[in-house]
């Protein structure tokens, strides 16, 4: 019975604390929800400029060059962002 309500007891105790948890982050949420955006903004143009450029340069067929310059412009702006964080 003592272990029963031991069990009950710190049960609540991690329900209180994973709400208090939520709360918090829900609180902060639309300044990450503009973050967000800003950061998707940024990355879409940057992709789309390297994505055009690089389709105006290839000349291997539509599927092919498709392929090719979407690995390379991902390859190249996670690159980027990598070195941006690393400074």
């Amino acid at each position: 019975m003592v272990t029963s309500k031991k069990l009950v007891a710190m049960f609540l105790v991690c329900i209180v604390m994973i709400s208090s948890c939520v709360y918090v982050s829900i609180a902060d949420g639309d300044s990450n929800a503009e973050k967000f955006e800003e950061a998707y903004k940024s990355a879409t143009t940057d992709y789309v400029a390297c994505y055009n450029d690089c389709q105006k340069e290839c000349s291997g067929g539509y599927t092919h060059c498709e392929m090719k310059c979407d690995e390379d412009c991902t390859a190249k702006l996670l690159k980027e962002r990598i070195e941006k964080m690393k400074m």
